[in-house]
């Protein structure tokens, strides 16, 4: 324990703590610096032997990629040359691309599956080309279109019955609105005469002479009135019509 006295003598004794504390990490690091020597070195062999590895392990790979490579294309020339061997004329409807599978090239697909797949393609589309020649249809084409698109005669049959079908609805919805176009044309037509024929009565019964009938005329009494008017001409022309028509006979008045 230290005093006010001798705090100076603890400062000095904090001072001698310090300096052991940093001398004793010090020597802890220098004792593991020494200690991992070893484990860097054998790290950094390793490091170096991997390389050497990875870059041998790099090669290898290359030429058994480059050796894999032209052993694919070795086969697909093979079974190319198959192909053309007995294509013979049917190479216009079943060229090479639609022959070739990427899974030829593989090594575990065997030549004689191959082979076997190919002969029974073109054989598949001649007999569908024969079959398709021998149809007697205004369809024939669109079927043979389609039996191309897909090697089914099948599809190639199902296209030509969905067109007759088509067909038949088209004709028969053009004739249901030929008969819907007749029967409008018909009601048309009978409204037109029987309005021509209505015109035709009346026209008759306006030309018609009426029926003579006894007629009782009372004469009345005829008055003479002088009187004068102020009125504008077009005024004037109006009660001139007006005495017209209503039969009522007018002249100057006699000068006197």
């Amino acid at each position: 324990v230290y005093t006010d006295d001798t705090i100076k003598a603890a400062k000095a004794d904090r001072a001698k703590l310090n300096k052991f504390v940093d001398a004793l990490e010090g020597k802890r690091t220098e004792i593991r610096k020494k200690l991992l020597e070893p484990d860097e070195l054998f790290g950094q062999q390793v490091k170096e032997l991997t390389g050497i590895v990875q870059r041998a392990i790099k090669n290898i790979d290359g030429q058994a990629k480059d050796y894999e490579e032209r052993q694919r294309k070795e086969k697909l020339d093979k079974v190319r040359e198959f192909y053309e061997e007995n294509i013979q004329d049917l190479a216009e409807y079943l060229p090479w691309e639609r022959v070739m599978k990427p899974e030829y090239g593989n090594a575990s697909k065997t030549m004689k599956s191959i082979k076997e797949e190919i002969m029974a393609l073109i054989q598949k589309v001649a007999e569908g080309l024969a079959i398709l020649n021998e149809v007697d249809s205004p369809y024939a084409r669109d079927m043979k279109e389609v039996f191309l698109k897909t090697y089914d005669i099948g599809t190639a049959m199902a296209e030509r019955n969905r067109l007759e079908v088509a067909e038949q609805k088209r004709k028969e919805y053009e004739a249901e609105m030929a008969r819907r176009k007749a029967e409008q044309e018909a009601r048309r037509k009978a409204a037109t005469q029987a309005v021509a024929a209505a015109g035709r009565k009346m026209e008759e019964k306006e030309l018609a002479p009426a029926p003579k009938e006894a007629i009782e005329t009372v004469q009345d009494p005829v008055y003479v009135l002088d009187f004068r008017v102020h009125a504008t001409e077009k005024q004037l022309d109006d009660l001139k019509y007006f005495l017209r028509s209503n039969g009522i006979r007018f002249e100057p008045v006699p000068k006197q």
